[in-house]
């Protein structure tokens, strides 16, 4: 799952504040008799929004269900219903610590997966990376059945020892990267509304396991998730856990990867989705450049709409390479 939007408190009137390059810090200033320099949190900007730092370190969780304006669940009383009866069954498996429970899904839910997940499945055959495809075969999740994230979540902690942590929706991205930093990744276990089931406004069952959970099975990639979620989750600045949140955006979200001199789908924002993945690669409106830490953590997005600037990495392995540098500079 991606970690929650929202969660960032705006500020009126303050200006954008870009997060600082390698040596072009601020002095520190000191005042009155303080000995030691005092470090002054910069004003952010997410989401094209001004917001406070304090609000990326300490955000709120929701207890209870909301859907967002626009939800195209909204006003279906029996979805409603449905999606309270599993966020109160995950919540609590989550704060429990059960792991996932195992869902009955409904002749509904079972009807939207078999339409939406067999037409993932030619895309990815054709634009998905090998190692994303590598692992969604050795987990032989099917196009007809629901599959069970607890039966997932064993067969992932014997090949990397990352294990599926149960998630009742989007979690703020501070809590979302402690469960990760502990070798756990959030998954939610509820289906996207049949009135369509090629979007979804908020990560589902079906960006879940036909994103996320595959790439757990490759091990440069669980430990590039289990770096940024120590990171993210220590730091004590906000503007270092935006710019962790904006590595992790565009590579683990929605980035893309060069594969044998072709681009290829990397992220799982872009690889759950029907319409994300053509516009990705093919899109005019789509600016695409490589991947340099120092601007994709400099570069702001908008959750709610089709990714229109994307970054490309060369490998896996320098993705770890850079993170791993990004977290030594920030002393983490």
């Amino acid at each position: 799952m991606r970690p929650i939007i929202g969660e960032s408190t705006p500020l009126n009137g303050r200006a954008t504040v870009r997060y600082l390059q390698p040596g072009r810090e601020g002095k520190a200033r000191t005042t009155g008799n303080a000995r030691r320099p005092m470090r002054e949190e910069p004003m952010l900007t997410e989401y094209g929004v001004p917001i406070d730092p304090q609000s990326m370190v300490t955000p709120m969780e929701a207890t209870a269900l909301e859907l967002e304006p626009g939800h195209p669940g909204l006003g279906d009383e029996e979805y409603i219903a449905r999606r309270r009866e599993l966020f109160a069954l995950c919540r609590r498996h989550r704060l429990e610590r059960l792991g996932p429970p195992i869902i009955e899904y409904t002749a509904e839910e079972t009807r939207i997966w078999r339409d939406v997940s067999p037409k993932l499945d030619e895309l990815h055959i054709k634009h998905a990376s090998q190692t994303y495809l590598n692992a969604k075969r050795e987990l032989a999740i099917t196009q007809r059945e629901i599959p069970q994230l607890r039966h997932l979540s064993r067969r992932v902690e014997r090949e990397t020892n990352m294990h599926l942590v149960p998630a009742e929706g989007a979690l703020p991205y501070r809590i979302f990267y402690e469960y990760i930093g502990q070798r756990g990744f959030p998954v939610t276990q509820f289906i996207r509304h049949g009135s369509h089931p090629e979007f979804t406004p908020e990560p589902d069952m079906i960006h879940d396991c036909l994103g996320h959970v595959p790439p757990l099975m490759n091990h440069d990639y669980a430990e590039v998730l289990t770096l940024i979620g120590k990171a993210a989750s220590t730091a004590t600045h906000g503007e270092h856990v935006l710019a962790l949140k904006r590595f992790s955006w565009f590579s683990i979200e929605f980035g893309l990867i060069e594969e044998h001199g072709d681009t290829k789908v990397f992220g799982s924002g872009i690889l759950s989705s029907t319409g994300e993945i053509p516009y990705s690669l093919f899109s005019s409106d789509v600016t695409r450049e490589p991947f340099v830490t120092d601007i994709v953590i400099n570069t702001d997005y908008d959750p709610s709409r089709m990714q229109d600037h994307l970054f490309i990495a060369p490998s896996l392995p320098f993705l770890r390479r850079e993170l791993e540098a990004l977290v030594r500079r920030f002393g983490l």
